[in-house]
């Protein structure tokens, strides 16, 4: 990954409980590079917001270590049909952040099977999971891949986030984001288990608000069938 200086690192704008949240997953992800070194570590990204997150706290990781012109191995698995407006924005992130990204098709299980394969030096992949998400209340911030699956540390730094310290960093660091999040989607599936959420509908039944505005967390994932 290489720096990209348009992109905001100055946390001076965001409230305290994201600066602490921001300086605990910069911990995690350091720690990572440290015990693992950066050349064997994948950051899995799929566009959707809470590894959009991920993906700028590695690029204020990156500038703090000044590892300039660094590149990171970034992971994109595609399960199922996508929507175009996160292909678009997945493409445009490459850009802004200067990436390269390997696209991987197919089960995650397999997918990581094969990257493993095709890269054996790798020892870890950087996830965007929070606590809140399916199956991962287990979890901590460095797990092991389960029994049958790839020998790959999971490590996940913003795994205490909730989803409005999600919103609150993306807007306080003004952090670009997928435009499907300003027309009443909330959780990204594909686009055959994906709906807008009910809760964002306006008061005249047909348009809706933006994903930051969900107050309750709890209702994240109510517009997705899967």
């Amino acid at each position: 990954m290489l720096l990209n200086p348009v992109l905001n690192t100055e946390t001076l704008q965001c409230s305290e409980d994201i600066k602490v949240l921001i300086e605990e997953s910069l911990g995690f992800i350091t720690e990572a590079i440290n015990k693992y070194g950066l050349e064997n570590i994948a950051l899995a990204f799929n566009g959707g917001k809470d590894c959009t997150v991920l993906l700028h706290l590695l690029h204020m990781a990156l500038q703090r270590l000044t590892l300039h012109n660094t590149k990171v191995i970034t992971v994109n698995i595609e399960t199922e049909e996508v929507f175009p407006e996160l292909n678009n924005f997945i493409a445009q992130s490459a850009d802004l952040y200067r990436l390269t990204i390997v696209k991987k098709n197919g089960k995650i299980k397999d997918a990581l099977f094969e990257l493993k394969a095709n890269m054996p030096h790798l020892s870890a992949v950087l996830m965007g999971t929070r606590s809140t998400d399916p199956y991962s209340a287990s979890l901590r911030s460095f797990t092991p891949c389960d029994p049958g699956w790839p020998s790959l540390m999971r490590v996940s730094p913003i795994l205490s986030w909730s989803y409005k310290h999600v919103w609150c960093f993306i807007r306080e660091m003004n952090v670009p984001y997928c435009t499907l999040y300003n027309e009443g989607y909330t959780s990204l599936g594909n686009i055959h288990n994906t709906q807008r959420n009910p809760a964002l509908l306006c008061e005249d039944g047909t348009t809706y608000k933006p994903a930051y505005c969900l107050t309750d967390g709890a209702k994240e994932r109510a517009g997705r069938t899967k």
